[in-house]
């Protein structure tokens, strides 16, 4: 792919879905199987002198996400960060002076990571192993593995709640851009559009919706509505 040559390396399997803007002027590492979705929006990496983009194996940013480096920014391994997700380990300028330089510190997320969708990760953020952030929220400081937080600023939250009372059809039909409510028979041979990238779109929506882990097996292998249904019970009582 033409807008991959200019990424310092590039794994096996990588993906561009879409025309994403890379910009590199620094380092740029794409592990394998990343897949970097600019449709319908497009999706902005951007590394400044002398900073660092490395991003790990089985990664999947979703469309319109902006990250720019200006020191260093690190996505581990199976890290899944939804739609409008804005990155950045830098403020530009100092608030109040915008000729003086701003404060940069690194931006580590780590493995297994489920970021929703319009979340704001700044400047010296750290995301543990297997950290899940709500949607709309911003995230600065620690984040401890297998914590879920939400909201300006992001804090630990009781997810004993999250999700109840959203309808899988209701959740399918937003995720997919459907005209109409998909039955529950419905499947992804009834559905264009729940093709791979529809399918990973849906993982992220119900993880981050129902504040579940689910394996990405479980998902693909669903063939019905009402299969997802299934999988999210069985990840809420497996919780309790």
């Amino acid at each position: 792919m033409r807008g991959l040559r200019m990424i310092d390396h590039v794994g096996d399997g990588v993906r561009l879905e879409g025309r994403p803007q890379l910009i590199n002027l620094g380092r740029i590492n794409f592990g394998d199987r990343f897949l970097l979705s600019s449709q319908p929006v497009q999706s902005h990496i951007v590394a400044m002198p002398g900073s660092l983009i490395d991003i790990g194996d089985d990664v999947f940013i979703s469309y319109g996400a902006a990250i720019t480096a200006q020191r260093e920014v690190r996505i581990g391994r199976d890290t899944k960060i939804g739609p409008f997700v804005v990155i950045l380990d830098g403020d530009f300028h100092r608030p109040g002076d915008r000729n003086a330089a701003g404060e940069v510190a690194p931006v580590r997320i780590g493995a297994g990571v489920m970021v929703g969708t319009r979340v704001t990760i700044l400047r010296g953020a750290t995301l543990g192993d297997g950290a899940r952030i709500l949607s709309g929220s911003m995230v600065a400081g620690e984040v401890p593995c297998g914590a879920t937080v939400g909201g300006v600023p992001a804090r630990p939250v009781n997810d004993g709640n999250v999700g109840d009372g959203i309808d899988m059809r209701d959740l399918v039909q937003r995720v997919l851009g459907l005209a109409e409510r998909p039955r529950d028979t419905s499947g992804p041979c009834d559905i264009a559009q729940w093709d791979s990238l529809g399918t990973l779109r849906l993982l992220l929506a119900i993880e981050d919706t129902y504040a579940i882990t689910v394996a990405a097996e479980e998902i693909q292998s669903a063939r019905t509505v009402a299969a997802l249904s299934e999988i999210v019970s069985r990840a809420q009582a497996r919780r309790v």
